[in-house]
């Protein structure tokens, strides 16, 4: 990895790091170094520097105007939300990401696999998990958020590689492929910190507090989430979108009894870990 690549690497991670320098947190100021090092790298230019402006201005709008009508919070949250989808799908432009591994085929069997390091992305997971988001701040709430995510964690896992493989989309395959490490740091900070920041964060926390008064509103929310959690994976096909929902409603179903994004987080990294490391990955050619 590139210095711009390890510098957003600890920007993520200092997201639950204590510490403000010159009034702003840590993680800001090393948000700010890895784009400026993107820039001097050809990682991004121009237009993206202009989006990550306006992206982090919208989440700000956003989150300091809890008191304003409901038409207009409903405008910034949308504003948001598209904002948000547009930069997990790489619809914004003058993004250059780079790319750590192309087009390797783990078994014989699987689909070619490649790995980036998604700025645009990225950015998702610090606005709404800096700005607009509380997170497990000392040791006694990683205590109490644990043993609460384990058991649910692994109930997920089971149900959704159990379904994955008797869809056919995976096979066991057991492997240890040399590009791991580089894989599951990638993977927990730069994708499922991410999508979970959106899916669960932003869009289950928010239509659960939205509908606080309906009855049955929290898992209406979780639906509703799990739902464009799968429908973001469409182009994986009809199987993925599936398989995907499935997850989402073991990753909202975690979210919702701990109230805590990182436990969402965990599991949805410890499911890609397994499937990884002990099936198909991505999955099976066809």
């Amino acid at each position: 990895m590139n210095l711009a690549c390890v510098l957003l690497t600890l920007a993520v991670t200092a997201l639950w790091l204590p510490g403000v320098w010159l009034g702003r947190p840590l993680w800001q100021w090393l948000t700010a170094a890895a784009f400026v090092a993107a820039w001097l790298t050809g990682a991004i230019d121009a237009q993206a520097a202009c989006v990550v402006y306006l992206w982090f201005l919208a989440v700000h709008v956003w989150v300091i105007d809890p008191g304003a009508p409901a038409w207009r919070r409903a405008l910034e949250a949308g504003a948001v939300l598209v904002a948000a989808t547009a930069l997990m799908t790489h619809w914004m432009p003058g993004f250059a990401n780079p790319r750590l591994i192309g087009g390797v085929r783990f078994t014989p069997d699987a689909v070619p696999f490649s790995l980036y390091v998604n700025f645009d992305k990225t950015l998702v997971a610090l606005a709404l998990l800096g700005l607009a988001h509380v997170r497990v701040a000392s040791g006694r709430e990683w205590r109490a958020v644990l043993p609460a995510t384990a058991w649910r964690a692994l109930a997920t896992i089971a149900v959704v590689l159990g379904a994955s493989f008797a869809f056919g989309y995976v096979r066991w395959a057991p492997k240890l492929p040399p590009e791991a490490p580089v894989w599951l740091v990638v993977n927990l900070l730069f994708v499922c910190t991410a999508e979970e920041a959106l899916f669960r964060g932003f869009v289950q926390g928010g239509l659960r507090r939205a509908w606080a008064r309906v009855r049955g509103g929290n898992w209406l929310a979780l639906a509703v989430a799990a739902a464009l959690f799968g429908l973001a994976h469409a182009a994986g096909g009809w199987r993925y979108v599936a398989l995907a929902t499935l997850a989402g409603a073991g990753y909202g179903w975690v979210y919702e009894r701990t109230q805590r994004v990182e436990a969402s987080v965990l599991t949805h990294w410890a499911l890609n870990a397994l499937h990884f490391f002990l099936f198909t990955y991505p999955a099976l050619a066809r």
